[in-house]
């Protein structure tokens, strides 16, 4: 019983800085509705931009370190970290005495596969996408395609093979050495390093639609329904019906969940195919997402229905 007095207290203290938060949400919210349409546009922009890096990309260092990744690539194969010497060593226990270039090729890509656990990046740096140098990828014994083609490239390189390099595409990375690409290919590349150079492609359409159902069925659900719920948040600004707003956000997840259910059968059957289901996601995302932005336009349309149907009773 001596211990309810400050559980009580405490519980008041906290109920007061939620109510003090709501307070402050509404007067921001109506600060920001007083403003000029340009004003509006412009906080609303950063603000979807914030929750956006903070929902996909909530480790701002890494998220440098990932642009410095994308400029030079090369800085991430490390031939030489003090390791190597331990790697190889496991590596050619693995061979046989006179072993081919094939033999030796996957050799090496069974080893890293055996060495390095998968885990998606939101799950290992909670960033959506993050390549490490191979120096890390070794400590810490799990990544995803992106990190076992780096360690992967750096111990061919430690071995001799000096073109050893890394092949992108839009949803996985691989490697080629001399002619010979490993680690499960992709039907189309985005970007190859060679000599040190990057050279890009532009894949095709059909591609880049089953590469976003790809992404889509592997990345959290519970990350695009934040993104969603705040962009609609956004939209819907400065309007005040909660009515509306909260049929607004189950339409929309509704939607997003058909979509979310289409890739996954894009991703499992491993071909471009639009489907009913995705037809109607995506007209229940856009509508919804026209509606927040423009929910006079809702009200105009129900008004006219409303007044036609007054029209034809009266005739």
């Amino acid at each position: 019983m001596k211990h309810d007095g400050p559980d009580i207290v405490y519980g008041k203290h906290v109920f007061t800085e939620e109510i003090m938060s709501l307070q402050f949400i509404k007067m921001a919210w109506i600060w920001l509705a007083q403003k000029k349409w340009a004003c509006r546009l412009i906080v609303k922009f950063g603000l979807f931009v914030l929750l956006f890096l903070v929902i996909t990309m909530p480790n701002p260092w890494l998220t440098v370190k990932q642009i410095a990744a994308y400029i030079d690539i090369e800085a991430l194969l490390n031939p030489d970290f003090p390791q190597m010497k331990e790697i190889n060593a496991a590596i050619d226990a693995r061979l046989p005495l006179h072993s081919t270039f094939n033999e030796e090729y996957q050799t090496i890509v069974k080893f890293v596969y055996d060495s390095i656990r998968y885990e998606f990046d939101w799950d290992n740096w909670q960033n959506s996408e993050y390549w490490p140098s191979a120096v890390d990828v070794w400590q810490r014994k799990r990544e995803d395609c992106d990190g076992r083609a780096i360690l992967a490239a750096s111990i061919f390189r430690s071995r001799g093979y000096s073109d050893a390099t890394v092949v992108a595409s839009l949803r996985h990375l691989w490697i080629k050495v001399g002619n010979q690409e490993l680690m499960g290919p992709d039907k189309e590349k985005l970007m190859i390093v060679e000599k040190g150079k990057k050279h890009f492609l532009l894949p095709s359409l059909n591609y880049m639609l089953e590469s976003f159902a790809d992404q889509l069925y592997y990345y959290p659900l519970s990350r695009m329904v934040l993104i969603l719920c705040g962009s609609l948040i956004l939209l819907f600004h400065p309007h005040k019906s909660s009515i509306l707003f909260l049929t607004l956000l189950a339409t929309a997840n509704f939607g997003l969940i058909l979509i979310v259910d289409w890739s996954r059968y894009v991703s499992y059957y491993g071909q471009m195919k639009l489907t009913l289901g995705f037809i109607a996601g995506s007209l229940l995302m856009f509508a919804s997402i026209v509606t927040a932005w423009r929910p006079q336009w809702c009200r105009i349309i129900l008004c006219s229905r409303k007044l036609n149907i007054h029209k034809t009773e009266i005739s």
